[in-house]
């Protein structure tokens, strides 16, 4: 009995979810339609739609995506957890949330778009419950796969070979607005201050919280700077008085507005450290070994020059085994927290 229950709980589930995939997307489409017979302009779409470090690093694309189609509507396609990386950005007529792959898949082959840039891999296009992969024929014609993305470049020059964009270096911008600015403003944080992100999804790139503690400890015992972690949840339990736990209480671009005004960033390869590239803020940024990259850089501008960055390399293995005195070292040849 129990199994039956719980099959048909199934299909409820499945078919729910499969009626709004197609609710949302004939209500997308309603509204691209009306626009383009309302104002006889064409519509260009962005598809990235999640990564949020992705985001932040093809934030340039808006800009030449603009260039390329001056009079068109420009629209990201985006999950709706990172809405607020598009926000403010003066190169987008508007954002649209994606309900799921499917939908977006939906729109895709409807034709209601004039031109797409989809930059989203098969692999991270996949809706469990409607059991829907998204192809990205652009990509698989110049053979780029999440297997040998970082063969071809950083992620901002990936995304401009799948695009079809000039592959120029451009550094990545933040629209941080009025009232992100005003949240930081009321924490009232001391003035000299680093932050720090200790966790990315990927467990082999996160170290273990004896090492971060110890590297908080280095940092508030022998320096006038206090520590302030950010990301979402923190291990550390740390009780030292120059260390504020900030993980899970502010926004993503709260978060890049606290990080703009930090004297340094140290963190592992993720979402906050493409926010501190974006912001001018130097990093000292942890990277090992990802599958065959060894020598891969995610970032662009500074950060890829290493003008405004310290990129600390374990090319054997992941960052989680690069050792805490090698990073302090990092940090000390920065002399950035020497008054």
């Amino acid at each position: 009995m129990q199994k039956f229950i719980n099959l048909w709980l199934h299909r409820f589930r499945k078919y729910t979810h499969v009626f709004k995939v197609y609710f949302h997307f004939y209500q997308a489409y309603l509204k691209f339609y009306f626009l383009k017979k309302h104002t006889k302009k064409s519509i260009t779409v962005i598809v990235l739609t999640q990564q949020f470090g992705d985001i932040v690093a093809g934030e340039p694309l808006s800009r030449q995506v603009r260039s390329a189609h001056p009079n068109d509507y420009i629209f990201w396609i985006v999950k709706p957890i990172f809405r607020e990386l598009l926000e403010n950005n003066p190169n987008l007529d508007g954002i649209h949330e994606e309900f799921c792959p499917h939908q977006r898949k939906l729109l895709i082959e409807s034709g209601i778009f004039d031109k797409i840039y989809n930059l989203q891999f098969r692999n991270n296009s996949h809706c469990p419950t409607c059991n829907i992969y998204v192809e990205n024929p652009e990509a698989d014609i110049k053979n780029i796969t999440i297997h040998n993305y970082y063969f071809q470049g950083n992620l901002l020059t990936v995304q401009q070979k799948i695009a079809g964009l000039p592959t120029e270096d451009l550094p990545p911008k933040l629209y941080i607005s009025d009232q992100n600015v005003a949240t930081i403003d009321a924490l009232k944080i001391p003035k000299n201050f680093v932050v720090i992100h200790c966790q990315s999804a990927q467990n082999s790139r996160n170290w273990d919280s004896t090492k971060w503690l110890a590297l908080v400890s280095f940092i508030t015992q022998n320096t006038d700077y206090q520590v302030v972690e950010v990301g979402l949840v923190s291990s550390l339990n740390s009780d030292l008085s120059k260390y504020i736990n900030l993980c899970g209480k502010l926004s993503i671009l709260e978060t890049a507005e606290l990080i703009k005004r930090a004297k340094l960033f140290v963190g592992v390869d993720s979402g906050p450290a493409h926010l501190a590239n974006a912001v001018g803020t130097y990093g000292v940024i942890m990277i090992g070994k990802l599958e065959n990259f060894t020598q891969h850089i995610p970032y662009s501008g500074d950060y890829k020059s290493g003008v405004n960055a310290t990129i600390v390399r374990n090319l054997d293995g992941a960052s989680a085994d690069i050792d805490v005195q090698t990073v302090i070292d990092a940090i000390n040849q920065t002399k950035l927290l020497v008054d």
